[in-house]
């Protein structure tokens, strides 16, 4: 988990963090280019700008209006953040109260001893007892959480479990169009890119992730995502913000977090990322990239090039065997003395026609009497 030479903040789907040489792949793409700039965001063009500059607008409304966002809860931030803690963080207790240590801090009674507190701990971390509800064992779990531990007041996490609005108001002003701080959005299409070469890319799940102010993101996801937006079934969430707009928001939450406590884990800021995701999508956007990488990557350009030509010489050996079968055999030529050929004829023999023979009857002459 304590990886200090990782320096990027990505999304993705996995439990484990992805290996620095996914990154390496996107650094690699000949086609990425800058889709937006903080310092000139009304000169940025396309898309992705686009959506950028509304992301300004729709955080700044849920800094004023959040009830017209999602209804929220104290209660269902911990528990958000609870379900995110068990998702990302490491399996072991030990790994998870030391994330829990960077994120915030425990509060025992003073009375408690080192037994009590071990007992508390393992109690949010329990299985699910036998005759338990499954359908409060998450709920039980972070009311649990809740009681010993809390995130530092008036902290961006703080904000996203108890108090979005504030959230809203963060990153509003990150997303100011008056801020000339550095921030940049890099899309990369990967044209011509082998798929071979991308496989890492899609074992590891990752569409985006953060890295010296900058939001890298496949840009090929956006399609996929604006299809299961206009799915109104499985919208769902805050109809007001985007399964992309999620996604930049995701990754906007981890440069956030990384400008106010640069020392802080990507682990870390993946957990507090990922609650805020949720209280937008719920876990709506890891099923949709689940749909996104079901086709990708695709051939590239070369590889459909090389596919057509395999499949043209296939065409050619299929065709010479089939000739083949067809061919005389070779030995056709050492015992041939009885088989007739085409342009050997034998000549007809002339009918002989029997002349018949004539014979000539005698006259024969009656004598008179």
């Amino acid at each position: 988990m304590n990886r200090k030479s990782v320096t990027i903040r990505p999304w993705y789907a996995g439990r484990s963090l992805p290996e620095d040489g996914v990154v390496s792949i996107f650094d690699a793409d000949p086609s990425s280019g800058v889709c937006y700039d903080q310092s000139d965001a009304a000169g940025a063009e396309g898309d992705v700008a686009d959506t950028v500059r509304g992301l300004y607008g729709k955080m700044d409304t849920l800094k004023r209006t959040p009830d017209e966002f999602r209804t929220w809860t104290e209660e269902d931030g911990y528990q958000t953040f609870c379900e995110a803690l068990l998702d990302f963080a490491p399996a072991e207790i030990k790994l998870r109260v030391q994330v829990l240590q960077q994120l915030g801090s425990f509060k025992f009674r003073a009375t408690a001893g080192p037994d009590e507190k071990k007992k508390l701990i393992a109690a949010v971390f329990a299985e699910k007892e036998e005759n338990e509800d499954p359908n409060i064992v998450m709920s039980s779990r972070s009311r649990r959480l809740a009681q010993i531990w809390n995130p530092p007041e008036d902290s961006l996490l703080d904000y996203i479990i108890s108090r979005p609005a504030q959230a809203g108001r963060v990153l509003s002003d990150r997303l100011n169009p008056t801020n000339t701080e550095p921030l940049q959005v890099v899309g990369h299409p990967f044209e011509n890119v082998r798929s071979a070469e991308l496989q890492p890319v899609k074992n590891a799940r990752v569409i985006a992730f953060e890295r010296d102010g900058k939001i890298h993101v496949i840009t090929g996801v956006h399609k996929t995502l604006e299809n299961w937006d206009a799915d109104s079934e499985a919208a769902g969430g805050v109809e007001q913000v985007t399964l992309f707009d999620a996604l930049l928001l995701h990754e906007l939450v981890e440069f956030v977090m990384h400008e106010q406590h640069p020392d802080l884990t990507p682990v870390c800021s993946h957990i507090v990322a990922s609650t805020f995701e949720r209280y937008l999508k719920a876990d709506l956007l890891s099923v949709a990239v689940e749909d996104f990488f079901f086709d990708w990557p695709p051939l590239s350009e070369v590889e459909e090039t090389e596919r057509l030509e395999e499949e043209l010489q296939q065409e050619l050996r299929d065709a010479e065997a089939l000739f083949a079968e067809e061919e005389a055999p070779n030995d056709l030529d050492e015992d041939d003395g009885d088989l007739p050929f085409d342009d050997v004829r034998t000549p007809k023999k002339k009918a002989v026609v029997k002349k018949k023979k004539v014979v000539k009857k005698k006259k024969v002459v009656r004598k008179k009497p």
